[in-house]
């Protein structure tokens, strides 16, 4: 019997919100540099960009495509408010995207997991069978700012409530070299000054609740959110690391930054340039002898 030789390739995109555009920026590195991918997992909007790869549809339309998209064009009110925001115009996007509503994981080019939370058990859900659509909006379904998504019997939410760098995800699929994609957060809020500055004097006064500043709220939770989900991968990192481990730091780009889609896209270049030599041994170097 012939032992194997060509590893396969395994991908873990982290969640990381509009941050995650950076991914793009690395699967074109990726691609120039011939490196294959055999299998992917995502979390939250990693699982965007893994679903739509894995789809087939060409990185230079997605590259296109995000240059274009404003946080208003994936936010419609939730008529049930069961969050801030509902899935509508996110669906219609990626029935763009995709080309179909109805397209499922078993008619992908690469293998994917998509990672979930069951909101009512608090477990862990790993989607790799069925209707594509409703997964990638249950994993990127962000506490209180979206509504949570039925799907196969379940409430799912954002997977980076449990799991946001399915690193051992990808691994258990049978990934023999593993590449982790993360954009971690480095959000840091100073309260009072950016209280003081977002009231004016009158509201300070007697309506401490009404800002100028709309996004104060959402800083406050992707702060808050993020500083539970970096300890938490950690944890997963360390107990499960990836062969090469590609972080894009983005200090300036939240959760719901989109006036800089361009940049992030670019940034993710850079940085899998910094480490071409190490993404082109993921395939050349050989496997171990067993």
């Amino acid at each position: 019997m012939t032992a194997k030789t060509t590893p396969r390739i395994g991908v873990a995109f982290s969640g990381g919100g509009m941050r995650a555009l950076a991914y793009l920026g690395v699967l074109q590195v990726l691609e120039e540099a011939n490196v294959p991918i055999d299998l992917v997992a995502g979390t939250s909007i990693g699982a965007f960009v893994a679903g739509l790869y894995a789809a087939g549809v060409p990185v230079r339309d997605l590259v296109e495509s995000s240059k274009k998209i404003g946080f208003m064009d994936f936010a419609s009110p939730d008529r049930r408010w069961q969050g801030l925001l509902g899935h509508n115009k996110m669906a219609k996007l990626l029935v763009e995207l995709l080309g179909s509503p109805d397209i499922t994981f078993e008619e992908l080019n690469i293998p994917i997991a998509v990672v979930a939370t069951d909101l009512e058990k608090g477990e862990l859900v790993i989607l790799k069978e069925g209707p594509l659509i409703p997964a990638l909006m249950a994993t990127s379904a962000y506490p209180f700012i979206f509504a949570p998504v039925r799907h196969q019997g379940r409430w799912l939410v954002d997977g980076g409530v449990l799991n946001n760098f399915p690193v051992d995800v990808v691994r258990r699929m049978g990934a023999d070299r593993v590449l982790g994609v993360s954009v971690p957060s480095s959000v840091r809020l100073t309260l009072e000054s950016k209280m003081k500055a977002a009231l004016s004097p009158p509201a300070r006064s007697f309506l401490p609740s009404l800002t100028r500043d709309w996004k104060l709220p959402f800083l406050v939770a992707e702060a808050s959110v993020c500083t539970m989900v970096g300890a938490i991968n950690r944890t997963r990192l360390m107990l499960c690391p990836p062969d090469l481990l590609l972080e894009v730091r983005l200090p300036s780009v939240g959760l719901f930054t989109t006036d800089k889609n361009a940049e992030v896209i670019v940034a993710g270049r850079r940085a899998a340039m910094n480490h071409l030599a190490e993404l082109v041994a993921l395939k050349t170097k050989p496997l171990p002898a067993r």
